[in-house]
């Protein structure tokens, strides 16, 4: 019973992302009920069983997971403070950070439900929302139309979409089967109908084909693959330089555009950077590169339509959004803020990993942590609720039923040492 309606709740949240009602003049979207129905499921059945193992895991892995979050508020509220930021200033950043937490609690929620097995529940109603979807598509336009407009997409490369493909163009469930994609690739061997689950998720992959995404699973996938055919040791440590590696790149790819990447793009390479070269020009007075500057706050990106530069004293949510998470989450936390962010996102979590799962776990989040970076450098993937709830859940699940008995074990042998 459980399952089905856990199944029932988690494919309606993935299948209303667009739908929105109001409270008070606010837009909500009705995904959010389904995914605190979520929680409160999960919270009638840890009343009724009391899992402790899984509690004691799950802790850990939420503790880790939320870090990345949390240190943008941090940072945000001693901006607020400092700059004597007003109430709908403070609230607009905190509305920010709310889905941030809620999808990795979704997470959470699902593995304490299933265990291990959570990763497929999740993954199931994202296939049956996107299937859904699809249906209604079909619907609307006719199915000769839809696999025309389909044909299209691939021979293009999803560089020509028509009407039917565009309303299946939803960013955040396709880029969400990304970290799914790569459990599925890198643990082939070890996954009951791994083909069959590989036919499903590829076919609707592509059926919302964002081109980003496929460089940016090759190379999650190519760089997993190598670091786990290494030692132990050399894996770990290879790993933890190639995140030193992306912290860089990620800075000197802020400095770049600061001193004209994407002009020299445009104008020297005749390089079409759709509309991000102006989209970057009307930053610029926004932020500088220099250690002292200390940032605008979470948020801060509501006020400004960064296509047309226009200024907005109250936040908008429809407004044209930087397609550069990099870029945002330097201009909001500033330099300081920006390199502990990067820290705790990437070293932090990526030792936990390693200690905590083996090689095989940590090589999973490096994978998973160098998709995002690519979908980053980019597009606007930071704040996607779905992908964030798969980028949370994947490295959760690797293993957990046997981790989680682990950890209970070792909690009572600590336990007995202390009476």
């Amino acid at each position: 019973m459980i399952s089905i309606i856990y199944f029932i709740l988690a494919t309606a949240m993935f299948f209303l992302q667009d739908t929105y009602f109001k409270v008070g003049g606010v837009d909500f979207s009705l995904k959010n009920p389904c995914a605190f129905a979520i929680l409160f499921l999960a919270l009638l059945n840890f009343t009724a069983t009391v899992r402790l193992n899984r509690v004691v895991l799950l802790a850990r892995h939420t503790a880790v997971q939320v870090l990345p979050y949390l240190i943008p508020f941090l940072f945000s509220s001693v901006i607020w403070v400092a700059s004597g930021a007003d109430a709908v200033t403070i609230a607009n950043g905190i509305g920010m950070i709310i889905p941030q937490l809620l999808s990795v609690c979704v997470a959470v929620a699902t593995l304490y439900l299933f265990g291990e097995k959570g990763i497929w529940y999740c993954l199931g109603s994202m296939c049956a929302a996107n299937f859904l979807l699809v249906l209604v598509v079909i619907a609307e336009g006719g199915l000769g139309p839809f696999l025309m407009e389909f044909r299209t997409l691939l021979l293009s490369f999803a560089v020509e979409s028509g009407p039917l493909m565009t309303k299946l163009e939803i960013n955040d469930l396709t880029f969400a089967f990304g970290p799914f994609i790569l459990y599925l690739l890198l643990n082939r061997k070890e996954v009951s109908h791994s083909f069959l689950w590989m036919l499903v998720v590829a076919l609707l992959f592509v059926l919302g084909l964002k081109r980003i995404a496929i460089p940016a699973i090759l190379l999650g996938f190519l760089v997993a693959f190598i670091l786990r055919l290494l030692p132990e040791k050399a894996s770990r440590q290879t790993a933890l330089c190639l995140a030193v590696g992306m912290m860089l790149v990620s800075f000197l790819y802020i400095a770049g555009i600061r001193l004209g990447l994407f002009e020299y793009l445009e104008t020297a390479l005749q390089i079409d950077t759709k509309g991000r070269l102006g989209m970057f020009t009307n930053l610029e007075p926004y932020y500088d590169i220099n250690f002292t500057f200390m940032g605008r706050g979470i948020g801060f990106e509501r006020y400004v339509d960064w296509q047309t530069g226009a200024v907005f004293q109250t936040p908008q949510r429809t407004i044209m959004q930087i397609h550069n998470d990099f870029l945002r989450m330097y201009l909001n936390m500033g330099f300081v803020g920006y390199w502990i962010w990067l820290w705790c996102f990437l070293i932090v979590r990526l030792r936990y990993w390693f200690r905590q799962g083996g090689k095989n776990a940590g090589c999973l989040f490096l994978s998973i942590c160098i998709y995002c970076f690519v979908l980053y450098a980019t597009d606007k993937t930071i704040y996607y609720p779905y992908t964030m709830i798969a980028c949370a859940l994947v490295p959760m699940s690797y293993h957990m039923d046997s981790l989680a008995d682990k950890a209970l074990e070792q909690h009572c042998a600590q336990w007995e040492d202390a009476s």
